[in-house]
């Protein structure tokens, strides 16, 4: 899934500093866990704690984090024949799910042309309808347990991204149909790691979820900018929910007053950061961040000194692409940050 900030190409540094820095540890929490990679990643290892104010992202999380087994699906093949819920979505024809009633076409009727918009073609969004409404039925009938069904719910969300009409988020549109925009769209079939532990996953506010958890390895991955997370996220946070809610304006944005984060906001971002470290009852923290992010790294320095050993701080640079400054006369790097601290 494409995702703002996503962490795939720095797993292998985050590993480095945690063999460094805090070998033989067995718990681990990513605070801040976006679409679950690395918290999927080092459930291979350790038992994991999970969490992210976005939902998209929470049931992305309950399906690869907290679920420890692919589901058997067990209620569907004795009660209604169906052997694989995946194969039996992709497996379908548009035709097949015309029978769905305009009214339960959210997708279709907000996203696609159907709805005055290109976030996705008709058959496609159709898709999505489907297999939202069918999963919520089959729900609401005992056909599938608490488990099964945020893992389908995750799987209908994870494929949204590969057929969506966007250049990277879904803040806009494209104007003209992309290429993805031709392929039909599927059910992704998420891998779940099995460890044996007892992993949970929340969809709380970060800051104070930590008053209530402890262990050993935090790794905090907060929004950098002052782009706040739904807006450019709002039709998979639609997916996962499928409320039907209100939309307004062109790009049909959601309401997420309550789903913003004071990392994005100048001048709040540092107190929370300051807030959370005083919060986290964990022995190593590992902060993710970026030299062009809202806090300044002297005032990271300060506050993560403040709250843990002065003597174990370090940072860690990765640069990872070249930008042009405003003034358009010097060439900048621009740099990752892996920051460490013993609390």
């Amino acid at each position: 899934m494409r995702f703002i900030g996503r962490k795939t190409l720095l797993l292998d540094n985050i590993q480095a500093v945690i063999d460094e820095k805090a070998p033989g540890c067995e718990t681990f929490c990513d605070i801040f866990s976006g679409t679950a990679t690395v918290a999927r990643h080092f459930k291979q290892w350790y038992q994991v704690y999970s969490n992210d104010l976005l939902y998209f992202s929470y049931v992305l999380q309950r399906a690869t984090v907290e679920l420890d087994k692919l589901p058997e699906f067990k209620g569907l093949r004795e009660g209604l024949g169906i052997l694989d819920p995946i194969d039996y979505f992709n497996a379908m024809s548009v035709e097949d799910m015309e029978v769905l009633p305009s009214r339960r076409r959210f997708f279709q009727n907000t996203y696609a042309p159907m709805g005055g918009r290109m976030y996705m073609n008709d058959a496609n969004a159709l898709r999505v309808d489907f297999a939202r409404n069918q999963v919520e039925d089959w729900k609401n009938e005992g056909y599938i347990s608490e488990g099964e069904y945020y893992y389908l719910v995750a799987c209908v969300v994870e494929g949204i991204p590969f057929v969506s009409n966007i250049s990277g988020t879904y803040g806009a549109y494209n104007k003209t149909w992309d290429r993805r925009s031709y392929k039909q769209y599927q059910l992704y079939r998420l891998p779940v790691v099995e460890n044996a532990k007892e992993n949970r996953s929340f969809n709380r506010d970060g800051v104070e979820l930590l008053r209530e958890l402890s262990g050993h390895i935090l790794y905090v991955d907060p929004p950098y900018n002052e782009r706040q997370y739904l807006p450019n996220y709002h039709v998979l946070e639609t997916g996962a929910r499928y409320d039907f809610p209100e939309v307004k304006g062109v790009t049909a944005q959601r309401s997420y007053g309550e789903e913003k984060s004071d990392f994005c906001v100048r001048g709040k971002a540092l107190e929370a950061f300051d807030r959370l470290m005083e919060n986290a009852d964990f022995e190593h923290i590992i902060l993710s961040y970026s030299t062009d992010g809202l806090m300044k790294v002297n005032d990271i320095e300060d506050v993560m000194k403040s709250h843990g050993r002065p003597d174990t701080f370090q940072i860690y640079y990765f640069p990872y692409r070249r930008y042009k400054s405003r003034s358009l006369t010097m060439e900048e790097e621009l740099k990752e940050l892996l920051v460490y601290i013993r609390k």
